[in-house]
């Protein structure tokens, strides 16, 4: 996972017209890597889906 400032290098090279080799040689990262984040436009996380489940143990009621 790149960096919030890796990233902006990356799409500032590409604003200036570096291709995405170009950019590999440069930043050192994976061309497929490079790819994802050209192509990605919120960087924020997704949120985390929690799931209830239901209990494993038997609800038991007492006199």
């Amino acid at each position: 996972m790149l960096t919030m400032s890796q990233i902006n290098h990356i799409k500032d090279l590409s604003n200036c017209g570096y291709r995405i080799s170009e950019i590999s040689k440069k930043t050192g990262a994976d061309p497929k890597t490079i790819r994802k984040y050209l192509a990605q436009d919120d960087f924020s996380p997704q949120p985390s889906v929690i799931q209830e489940k239901p209990s494993r143990l038997r609800k038991q009621t007492w006199n």
